[in-house]
């Protein structure tokens, strides 16, 4: 069965987000910043109306098998997570396609030793703009898709 991509629903925030953060924890591969898990543990429905704001899904019949979540285009929060038993199967880039078709300009914040998600990213047109210490001390590459501004890293990225 090929995966469905869609955008999870403000009204389906509520019954769906436990799952979700649970499939976060399950399938992250512990990559994923203690605080970027706080802001989907508190996510909104009115913050997931934002036009910034997003969390895409690829699923498979009703189960979940992939998610992206993006918050202020990813200058706050950008993070991608594929169930391992379904990855190498192109569902990390279908879920960035169908991202990169919602938003004007899209911020993805790799650590430099996750080579995947760096080839991931790369390989869809995202350029490296920018180097840093991560929130976890590692050294992370900013990579942006779209209509970007130096301005907006300046601003958001520190």
């Amino acid at each position: 069965m090929k995966p469905t991509y869609r955008l999870l629903p403000p009204q389906l925030l509520a019954e769906s987000q436990e799952t979700l953060v649970r499939f976060v924890r399950q399938e992250g591969d512990r990559r994923i910043t203690k605080q970027a898990m706080e802001w989907l543990e508190k996510l909104t429905p009115k913050l997931l109306q934002s036009q910034e704001t997003r969390v895409v899904l690829a699923m498979r019949g009703k189960q979940v098998i992939g998610l992206f979540a993006i918050s202020r285009y990813g200058l706050h929060h950008s993070f991608l997570v594929v169930d391992k038993r379904y990855r190498h199967r192109g569902i990390g880039k279908g879920l960035t396609q169908y991202a990169c078709s919602l938003f004007p300009k899209l911020y993805v914040r790799i650590a430099l030793d996750n080579e995947a998600s760096l080839a991931l990213f790369q390989g869809l047109g995202f350029e490296l703009v920018k180097a840093s210490i991560g929130p976890t001390g590692k050294p992370t590459l900013w990579l942006a898709f779209g209509k970007w501004t130096p301005d907006d890293l300046q601003k958001h990225a520190g």
